[in-house]
């Protein structure tokens, strides 16, 4: 299982979001993100209401997040990050190729429940948004891309309207 980089240094906060987090996926695996109510990601995690909302919005910013957590989890090295060279990108993708594989089974309820409704778009938009982020940091530290920027934002913009 992928290691998830949550920096909150107490125990029980970890948890908390790891167990919201499962709840998530396993839910995912048994009905469309639709219909899964605020009430069942609390009764699967075990944690209450007031809980959830303490670190959540709603359902919407919990899946947001173990988006951003599952694509800083795949980030082993910091080359990784900005794409500095053809190997870091390979080795990205390889990395993230070993993480499907080794979760393929739920992936794969996961999208045969989902297909039709709105969360491949939404997990769509959050991975172009990190991309795009990803870029800009490294714009900022004087990576360049290989890519100009603004194209590699069509490109993500463009990922994010096919359906």
């Amino acid at each position: 299982m992928i290691k998830l980089p949550i920096q909150e240094e107490h125990v029980s906060v970890r948890r908390t979001y790891l167990l919201l987090m499962k709840a998530l996926l396993d839910l995912l695996a048994e009905m469309p993100f639709e219909k899964i109510s605020l009430t069942d990601l609390c009764r699967v995690s075990m944690i209450s209401r007031s809980t959830f909302y303490r670190y959540f919005e709603d359902k919407y910013d919990l899946l947001h997040y173990c988006v951003k957590m599952y694509i800083e989890g795949l980030r082993p090295v910091e080359d990784l990050i900005h794409f500095k060279s053809i190997d870091s990108l390979r080795q990205f993708l390889e990395y993230l190729i070993a993480q499907v594989n080794e979760n393929i089974t739920l992936y794969r309820r996961i999208y045969q429940t989902n297909k039709n409704g709105s969360l491949m778009s939404t997990i769509q938009g959050d991975l172009a948004k990190i991309l795009t982020e990803s870029g800009w940091q490294g714009e900022n530290q004087g990576v360049r891309l290989k890519i100009p920027l603004p194209s590699m934002f069509r490109l993500c913009q463009a990922f994010i309207s096919q359906r």
